[in-house]
């Protein structure tokens, strides 16, 4: 009877262990920036923005634009989360076209090394290339920062997941052969896009105006 009780309480210590470490984890996760969080940033760290000025960079820039949509409404969650997770702090507030006043953001030497890290960081998965990375290559592009070995090293992780999609496995479905080949040829054509970025680097940009849009992160 002992010996039972005591699995019992074994057994319930390593529940209350595991669901301790889930909710750790979760609440880290939840306590990093959001993808969005750190677009905000960006361009908040360029120079101190508002809400509204912040939208009409990212509607208004041609390359952010394709590269992703925000609804004016997440922009200011956005702002208020950075704020809260002190990565910006309020530099002024100035009167608004309509008379409401607009608090004008900065970026803190937190939010700064916060985002600077982002911005070199390379995506761990090419499914992260559609929206992050070419956030990403643009965000770096207003900046000035250079592109050449970012790309380089963006190529190195996307190769080995490129030659792994050209093996076959065994006893693979028609159905998994589509898909397994429709990922390898997005993988090598952004490798190959890469391997170009690389050697011939990119043409800069500064805000050119907005032609299109590719991919909606807002809605």
């Amino acid at each position: 009877m002992g010996e039972a009780e005591n699995a019992v309480d074994a057994a319930s210590t390593q529940v209350a262990i595991t669901r301790t470490i889930a909710s750790v984890i979760v609440s880290m996760r939840l306590n990093e920036p959001s993808l969005l969080d750190q677009i905000v940033l960006a361009l908040v760290a360029e120079s101190p923005r508002h809400g509204f000025d912040v939208s009409e960079c990212l509607a208004n820039d041609e390359a952010l634009a394709m590269a992703v949509t925000v609804r004016r409404p997440l922009v200011y969650r956005a702002l208020d989360d950075l704020a809260a997770a002190g990565l910006i702090s309020v530099a002024r507030r100035e009167p608004g076209a309509r008379g409401a006043q607009r608090v004008v953001f900065r970026v803190t030497p937190k939010g700064r090394r916060s985002n600077t890290k982002w911005l070199n960081s390379v995506v761990a998965h090419p499914r992260d290339a559609r929206i992050e990375l070419l956030a990403k290559f643009a965000l770096r592009s207003r900046r000035g920062m250079p592109q050449r070995r970012f790309a380089a090293a963006q190529r190195r992780i996307f190769e080995p997941i490129a030659s792994a999609l050209s093996r076959s496995p065994t006893g693979e479905s028609p159905t998994a052969a589509l898909v397994r080949r429709w990922r390898r040829e997005s993988v090598f054509a952004m490798v190959g896009l890469l391997a170009d970025l690389e050697k011939n680097g990119a043409v800069g940009h500064r805000g050119s105006s907005r032609s299109s849009r590719s991919v909606s992160a807002g809605e």
